[in-house]
């Protein structure tokens, strides 16, 4: 069934001609939000809502924002492609994909669950969400930005979405570590980074809070104008993430998310900042701190590309701050402009002496306490902060990981040494039999990356 606020007449009608493309309306409804059926709160969010379960398939040319309302379902079938007309600088014409958090008031149902998109590709039939513009260019659409009811460490357990006006609907956090925000499988999502507020971008994927029962695996995010992905709060964990030619930070975590992660790879470009960006709090001393497991992590930095650091960049292997914590293992970090990585805090003489982060590596056990790091492959970095070489000397090691064909993205070690991994944790999440330094096993036939057609290395 189909909602329309009839003050949106033309918008609906707009929507449901660009849906028809490529598929039939049957197959792809858009409805768009108003109507006595609708709670208030979500009848004055600037574009369309998806207001029940609905399934998307073949190519469709969208215009603006979409919300996928709590309790509502939004499939998207294997090999599909979703463009976004370009916004011309109209906030309005803005593409974002918006999964809304559960709403336990407003619904005369009673209590509605987060809402979900469910986007399960394939390999050699991925879900692409891209710009229909010619040629496509880094922030011609927003992004798509999933919003759930997991804990954060704000205070009050709310907080407001980045590159989206204020609203009462778009407010995330709560207090359900297994919310459930759908399945994203091989799925690319490709020029993104605009954002309807000044001065604040939208990342390629956001995730705001989002639940350990939502799955997110085989995604890259390509050419985005801000972060590549970006944690916010939660418990959502991740395998197989690209982050690829993205203008800001390749990884970014906060606000304390606390999930488990595996193989990732990033790859960067020009006017790019750090490789990983992972901050604890959002404010300093009040909450739990973000305390995430990441395991399995190839960065690539500018100097591959011979490219040069903006002068307002670090462009840090990782930067980690505002009293982080959590276990890092199994690293490859290469050819970045900046430091090695760098941990801000009390006795680092850069940063304020409220921020923990440094004191919470142990130097003489670096595998174990509030911060752990084991196991990282350095190499073409610019070197350390001042006495940093010394303290870190039991988490790293500086040698060249031989990649096999770094110029055509095959990012597998030659090194021998890059067998000698730690073992992941045996939780049935991780995979323990990536014993090596990376995102990719020295010995396999090929790189994950190029299995199937899921990621994309250039425009062409």
């Amino acid at each position: 069934m189909e909602f329309m606020n009839r003050y949106k007449i033309a918008i609906f009608i707009a929507a449901i001609t660009l849906v028809a493309v490529g598929c039939s309306d049957d197959d792809n409804p858009v409805n768009n939000g108003g109507g006595d059926d609708i709670p208030e709160v979500y009848q004055n969010l600037p574009g369309t809502l998806i207001t029940s379960d609905t399934t998307w398939s073949g190519t469709l040319t969208l215009t603006g924002q979409h919300y996928v309302l709590p309790g509502v379902t939004l499939t998207i079938e294997a090999g599909t492609t979703v463009e976004w007309e370009f916004h011309n600088n109209n906030v309005e014409d803005v593409g974002v994909l918006i999964t809304l958090p559960a709403d336990p008031d407003n619904f005369v149902e009673g209590p509605q669950p987060s809402g979900k998109l469910i986007a399960e590709g394939t390999a050699s039939n991925p879900i692409v969400f891209t710009s229909a513009r010619s040629p496509k260019q880094p922030g011609d659409w927003g992004g798509i930005i999933m919003i759930g009811e997991a804990p954060n460490n704000l205070e009050g357990g709310k907080g407001e979405v980045e590159g989206l006006p204020q609203n009462e609907a778009l407010q995330y956090g709560g207090d359900n570590p297994s919310d459930d925000s759908g399945s994203l499988q091989y799925v690319r999502i490709e020029y993104v980074g605009f954002g309807l507020t000044t001065d604040s971008e939208v990342n390629g994927l956001s995730l705001y809070s989002v639940g350990n029962q939502t799955t997110l695996e085989h995604i890259q995010v390509y050419k985005c104008t801000d972060d590549g992905f970006e944690f916010f709060g939660g418990t959502v964990n991740s395998k197989y993430l690209v982050s690829m030619f993205n203008d800001d930070d390749s990884f970014d975590l906060d606000e304390g998310s606390n999930g488990s992660h595996q193989f990732w790879l990033a790859v960067q470009t020009g006017g790019a900042d750090n490789g990983f960006e992972m901050d604890g709090r959002k404010q300093l001393g009040f909450g739990d701190e973000s305390n995430p497991t990441i395991f399995n992590v190839t960065l690539v930095g500018l100097k591959q590309a011979g490219a040069q650091k903006d002068a307002n960049d670090n462009n840090y292997g990782m930067r980690l701050r505002e009293d982080f914590t959590g276990f890092l293992s199994n690293f490859i970090i290469t050819d970045f402009d900046g430091f090695n990585f760098k941990l801000e805090g009390e006795d680092d003489g850069t940063a304020s002496d409220e921020d923990k982060t440094f004191e919470n590596y142990d130097p003489q056990n670096p595998a174990s306490g509030a911060l752990a790091l084991q196991n990282l492959m350095l190499f073409n970095n610019d070197g350390w902060n001042t006495g940093d070489d010394t303290r870190y000397a039991g988490s790293y090691t500086i040698e060249d990981p031989g990649y096999q064909d770094a110029a055509n993205f095959d990012y597998r070690p030659g090194n021998a040494n890059a067998a000698n991994g730690a073992t992941p944790p045996s939780d049935g999440f991780f995979d323990t039999g990536a014993t090596y330094y990376g995102a990719f096993d020295p010995a396999a036939a090929s790189p994950w990356i190029f299995d199937g057609n899921w990621v994309r290395t250039s425009d062409n």
